[in-house]
């Protein structure tokens, strides 16, 4: 008697039909997931604006403790306040893509503050309307400009697009806190 059997090894059509689904379908979410992730620009760019946006509150505090200067403390209040607002919002932004953004100064920004502490009287103001005030912001709007328009997630780039604006109020001010100064 003669037994026939069938091959496990074969494929029939439909598991060949069944696995070009499962990789179709599987490669088509992987592809969304990746979509919906921020890229390297937007990641470095909310890391850098974290740093910047710190740096700023960081020295400004300084300033409202280390300052005379009625303008000096008045700018200083204005950074620190509305540096603090956007340093809120830019953490929450970051978050709901999973990343981690500090709320400190980086080392190089942090040496310069603690420069900038040793100062006093008006050498201290002209430094910190120089340093903070002007090249900050200066730094700021390049960086907000940039991601405005190369930014890939468009929460972010509507985010720096939303920011920019007040970030070149704060360049004028200082340039004008800069001028009163003597600099």
């Amino acid at each position: 008697m003669r037994l026939t059997t069938t091959s496990s090894r074969t494929p029939s059509m439909k598991s060949i039909a069944i696995g070009a689904a499962v990789a179709l379908l599987s490669g088509m979410a992987i592809n969304s997931i990746a979509a919906n992730a921020p890229g390297a620009y937007d990641k470095q760019f909310l890391t850098k604006a974290a740093d910047a946006g710190s740096t700023e509150i960081a020295a400004s505090k300084v300033a409202q403790s280390k300052s005379s200067n009625a303008e000096v403390k008045q700018f200083a209040d204005s950074m620190v306040a509305d540096h603090a607002k956007v340093a809120d919002e830019l953490k929450q932004l970051a978050a709901a893509r999973q990343i981690t953004v500090s709320d400190q100064p980086g080392t190089r920004h942090k040496a310069d503050i603690a420069k900038l502490s040793g100062l006093e009287g008006k050498k201290f103001d002209q430094e910190y309307a120089a340093r903070i005030g002007v090249a900050a912001h200066k730094d700021a709007v390049k960086l907000f400009t940039e991601a405005s328009q190369k930014a890939t997630d468009p929460e972010i780039k509507a985010f720096a697009a939303k920011t920019l604006p007040a970030l070149q109020h704060h360049l004028d001010m200082a340039n004008a806190l800069h001028a009163s100064l003597g600099n």
